[in-house]
């Protein structure tokens, strides 16, 4: 099964208007609202009408979806999605309103630039995984009626200890009238298609997917299409073993829910050649630009599978900690690498399905 591809966004500018108060692991954490900077502003309103977000329980319990892969060697059959916009496919629009609300990562880093950033990487290379890096990024693995699929995910800093940020069309099945996903299990720190879980495998018991993406992203032969892909991002709870949450074992990158920004880092598991899934990558920018769908848009020579993974901001990369600002969504269709990757940008939106399932306890 392929699927995932298409143009980026770009980052959409801090309102300064929220702050909220955060409640993380014994220690209060400030969702803290910063001021409009670097040229970047607020655009327009959140979508108006209808429900913000798709929110409900997998059909499949933990168990089930353990049981689903006992075998090590499905692991490897799982593909990566393969959304590719060409050069007119997305609706040209605004990505997720930007708030300028922000929640640190478990490991300080301040919100703002770090003088310990990769700079521009735009042939990926194999992340160093240092700090906080080795243990918060992953592979997300789930089945459909289709087959089996593979994203990258990311664990976010939470009130709840057990949230995971990935793209939203990571769990929805365009073959089968938009089915939600299966299964699903997430493996931090994954090394070799599941063959290497140091940090264990940890089954997702909830999910919230925008509802706007549902109702208006679209894929065809043509590629991707529909100002739907300008919320494909998506939140999933994990489940609690042995009275632990994932937080407690992996610890948590920071989130950020539209803020200004110079550098990104994007982090994923590519899987189609000249990748093969079994380790993660890196591509970094300083030059960005905002993509047809409202979000970031840079060169990175990844391919499939590394959809769903984390393009952070004020990344440090002596302590691998930043802030996820957007997932990554579609690549520009293209013959060669290095290609136009577009990252979706958290905002508003994405702020709403982050703390109704606990974010901000």
């Amino acid at each position: 099964m392929t699927r995932h591809r298409r143009r980026p966004r770009a980052l959409l500018a801090s309102i300064g208007a929220l702050a909220a108060v955060v409640l993380l692991a014994g220690c209060s954490v400030s969702a803290t609202a910063v001021p409009s900077a670097n040229g970047y502003d607020a655009v327009d309103a959140p979508i108006e009408g209808g429900t913000v977000s798709l929110r409900d329980s997998f059909e499949s319990s933990p168990q089930e979806s353990h049981d689903f892969w006992s075998d090590p060697d499905m692991f490897k059959n799982a593909e990566g999605f393969d959304y590719t916009s060409p050069d007119n496919g997305i609706t040209v629009g605004v990505g997720d309103p930007a708030t300028g609300a922000f929640v640190a990562p478990t490991t300080a880093v301040p919100a703002a630039e770090s003088p310990n950033g990769y700079g521009d990487v735009t042939e990926a290379v194999p992340f160093d995984r240092a700090g906080l890096g080795a243990s918060t990024f992953g592979r997300l693995y789930m089945s459909f009626a289709s087959g089996l699929a593979v994203c990258s995910a990311t664990v976010v800093n939470s009130g709840e200890r057990n949230i995971v940020v990935t793209a939203a069309h990571c769990l929805v099945d365009f073959e089968s009238n938009k089915a939600v996903a299966s299964n699903v299990v997430f493996i931090p720190g994954d090394r070799g298609d599941g063959a290497e879980q140091p940090y264990g495998r940890w089954a997702a018991t909830d999910y919230s997917i925008p509802q706007h993406f549902l109702d208006n992203a679209n894929y065809g032969d043509q590629g991707v299409y529909g100002d739907g892909w300008n919320n494909d991002f998506a939140f999933l709870v994990m489940e609690e073993k042995d009275g632990q949450r994932i937080q407690d074992v992996t610890g948590g990158q920071g989130i950020a829910f539209g803020v200004p920004a110079k550098a990104i880092t994007q982090v994923g598991y590519p899987s189609a050649s000249p990748y093969d899934g079994s380790e993660e990558y890196m591509c970094a920018s300083s030059q960005w630009k905002e993509g047809s769908a409202g979000g970031y848009t840079h060169m990175c020579s990844m391919t499939p599978g590394g959809s769903g993974g984390a393009w952070l901001v004020y990344y440090d990369k002596s302590v691998g900690a930043g802030y996820v600002a957007a997932t990554s969504s579609t690549v520009l269709s293209s013959a060669n690498p290095p290609f136009r990757w577009e990252g979706s940008v958290l905002g508003q939106t994405a702020l709403s399905l982050y703390d109704e399932l606990g974010g901000g306890a």
